[in-house]
């Protein structure tokens, strides 16, 4: 299977509402995400590490797909003093949490493990998508 690891745009951070489980001082997991705008290009796929958010046009596409490996959480949006300020008329569309399930291990550029699956996380930080995911990626409008 092709797979493609994927840089999307960080348009903000994790907000103060968010609910985050440490282990170390790191964070171990987010229970419940509130993503800060901080700035947006207007990219329908966004990330703020660790966690990915799909616009809701983008969900819906993947819903009717095939495609496994994922699941979806509601997420809670906000924006930041500087964003309203920059952008005061924008609107943001509405976006669900995107939780890749799959697992890949990358070495020397090529997969040597895979879950399978069409979202994977290399290294649990990096989203890396089959094919057929992308397309509904880039087509998604």
């Amino acid at each position: 299977m092709n797979m493609f690891r994927l840089e999307p745009e960080v348009a903000g951070e994790i907000g103060e509402n968010s609910i985050i489980n440490y282990e170390r001082g790191m964070i171990k997991e987010v229970k419940f995400l509130n993503y800060e705008f901080t700035g947006w290009l207007g990219d329908e796929l966004l990330t703020s590490h660790p966690c990915f958010i799909v616009s809701e046009n983008i969900g819906k596409d993947i819903l009717k797909s095939n495609l496994k490996g994922y699941k979806f959480e509601d997420v809670e949006i906000s924006v930041s003093d500087e964003f309203k300020e920059i952008y005061p008329n924008r609107h943001i569309p509405n976006f669900k949490r995107l939780i890749p399930l799959g697992k890949v291990v990358v070495c020397d550029e090529k997969i040597t493990q895979s879950s399978g699956d069409d979202f994977c996380l290399e290294d649990d930080v990096e989203l890396v998508v089959s094919y057929s995911t992308l397309e509904i990626l880039k087509n998604t409008r």
